[in-house]
């Protein structure tokens, strides 16, 4: 359904508020129908709920009824959130435009999503990757390839923040490293004497990129990727082959191996502890797997 198939029966409100978004917002097609898919959506069930198809007369507890019903339909929360932010916009302009006095979507809330566990490579299985890729010693572009591979685990660093280390950035002294993350933040993690050794062949001025392409020019992140991926694919663990998954089995080796949250929030650079506290559910869960499965009870 788009926007020119609509009934007859629509309401003037709904028409009006498509025209704004197609003619002064200038909205693409592909938005402006998913708008009308949700918007419509909510116009039909209120219609047959109310027996009314006046949208001014919308109230809150009508909308909460028809989120409850598109989640016993089954309709993912994140499906129903964007679903609910159309419906925010539709009623923000009807507010806007002095139809209506009061909105009706004021004080709700967007569902909460499932939580998502991370992906991670089991700590024997890159323990392995890595001692088969350590016996390359031929200083070309396999031996950068395998060194990314190793620093990523080594580290948990994301992939833009390993693109953009500079020689300059490698305290060959004190074994640390300064990394420059999201937002500009700055942050200081340790290296390993192994890890430093490895990298000595690709020191050049302080002011070079520590890994550059074949033609001598900075990394770029389809090439970090594919370099990763055809790595990981080889252990047959994981689905997402990318370097996040690495951070994530670094993340998730130091709390297994007994680190403290906090610290492992500072080495990987987030802003709160909420965001550290999701490997705690990774452990978690290979926690009750194992359980199950040596438990004679379980």
């Amino acid at each position: 359904m788009d926007k020119d198939n609509l009934p007859e029966d629509v309401p003037e409100d709904l028409k009006k508020f498509l025209n704004h978004l197609e003619y002064e917002k200038r909205y693409s097609s592909h938005t402006l129908k998913a708008y009308v898919i949700d918007i419509y959506g909510f116009y039909i069930h209120y219609k047959q709920q109310m027996f009314s198809q006046d949208l001014r007369k919308v109230d809150s507890q009508i909308i909460k009824h028809w989120l409850m019903t598109l989640k016993t339909l089954g309709v993912s929360p994140i499906s129903i959130n964007r679903k609910l932010s159309s419906l925010r916009k539709f009623f923000k302009w009807m507010m806007i435009t002095s139809r209506i006095s009061q909105n009706p979507l004021a004080g709700l809330k967007n569902m909460k999503k499932p939580i998502s566990l991370p992906e991670f490579v089991p700590e024997d299985k890159m323990v392995g990757l890595l001692e088969e890729t350590s016996e390359v010693s031929k200083f070309d572009e396999e031996y950068r390839d395998n060194l990314i591979l190793e620093l990523f685990y080594d580290t948990g660093v994301r992939e833009n923040e390993l693109i953009n280390i500079k020689c300059g950035d490698i305290d060959r002294k004190n074994l640390q490293m300064t990394i420059h993350g999201k937002g500009g933040k700055i942050r200081v993690i340790p290296i390993s004497k192994k890890l430093l050794d490895k990298m000595m062949p690709l020191f050049s001025n302080l002011s070079d990129y520590l890994f550059r392409t074949s033609k001598g020019k900075q990394m770029y992140p389809k090439l970090v990727y594919r370099i990763v991926r055809r790595y990981l694919e080889t252990t047959g663990t994981v689905k997402k082959n990318s370097p996040h998954t690495l951070r994530h089995s670094f993340a998730t080796t130091l709390l297994n191996n007994g680190a403290d949250l906090n610290a492992i929030k500072e080495l990987l650079g987030h802003a709160n502890l909420q965001a550290t506290q999701i490997y705690t559910h990774t452990t978690y869960e290979q926690l009750s797997k194992i359980y199950k499965q040596a438990h004679p009870r379980a």
